[in-house]
């Protein structure tokens, strides 16, 4: 299966320069646990709420002065459309990723992948691969 058949379509997205806590007012409106971080049309970093909380809050910075790029996740590792979930997987895991951002053939962020995605996958091949065992009951 490619990323483009499971990825999630809808990324919530923060510019590098806004500040931690409008960082953290967007993922509580929006009800997530991490934005992608963007330069323009550039994928810059992942902002998690882990990151907040112990590169911000715990280093004692004020979370009103502290503008995102400075506690972001990067480099950012990325999956093409066309890539295969078997082989995103081996990426995220390798990386110590849970999160990957989708991009296409240009370059352009249009999805992204976590690890719920890819579980979903997974649990859908092993009930295909068992249901594939099954015998008939004579």
């Amino acid at each position: 299966m490619k990323l483009r058949d499971l990825m999630t379509s809808t990324v919530y997205t923060i510019g590098s320069e806004q500040s931690i806590v409008n960082a953290a007012a967007q993922m509580r409106e929006l009800s997530v646990g991490s934005l992608v971080v963007m330069r323009g049309d550039a994928v810059e970093g992942i902002l998690t709420t882990w990151d907040m909380i112990a590169g911000c809050l715990g280093a004692g910075h004020d979370p009103h002065d502290c503008p995102v790029f400075r506690h972001m996740s990067s480099p950012v590792h990325t999956g093409r459309v066309d890539m295969e979930a078997v082989d995103a997987a081996r990426v995220m895991a390798e990386r110590g990723v849970s999160r990957l951002p989708v991009v296409d053939d240009s370059g352009v962020m249009v999805g992204i992948v976590t690890y719920a995605n890819l579980s979903r996958v997974m649990e859908q091949l092993t009930r295909d691969l068992l249901g594939g065992w099954q015998r008939p009951v004579t």
